[in-house]
């Protein structure tokens, strides 16, 4: 019989703990594979984050919450997708926020 979850990762994120990752955010670690990493981050209301460069394309999707993101203001359902070598010069939250992002495992 074949193992139909072989090469697969399943993850409840009620069970997942939230990981402090210091200056006001906290991530859930949902998966991984091929390199990628699927996770979920809170941000706290007045959340200011520095700019950073992406080395690797990165795409998340605002499930509750505000975030401005390079100037734009985005609320639950809004998404942006980072291409390879662009920079985040602008990322914060006044109210604080819950988003998905896919991206390269640090490292």
């Amino acid at each position: 019989m074949t193992d139909l979850t072989a090469g697969w990762t399943f993850a409840d994120q009620d069970a997942e703990p939230w990981m402090d990752l210091g200056l006001s955010v906290e991530m859930k670690s949902l998966g991984a594979a091929d390199g990628r990493m699927i996770a979920l981050f809170r941000f706290a209301a007045g959340y200011v984050g520095g700019a950073h460069d992406h080395t690797d394309a990165e795409f998340s999707y605002i499930l509750e919450g505000d975030l401005v993101s390079n100037g734009v203001t985005m609320l639950a359902g809004h998404a942006y997708a980072a291409e390879t070598g662009t920079t985040h010069s602008e990322f914060r939250s006044e109210g604080g926020a819950t988003l998905v992002s896919v991206f390269a495992i640090p490292g």
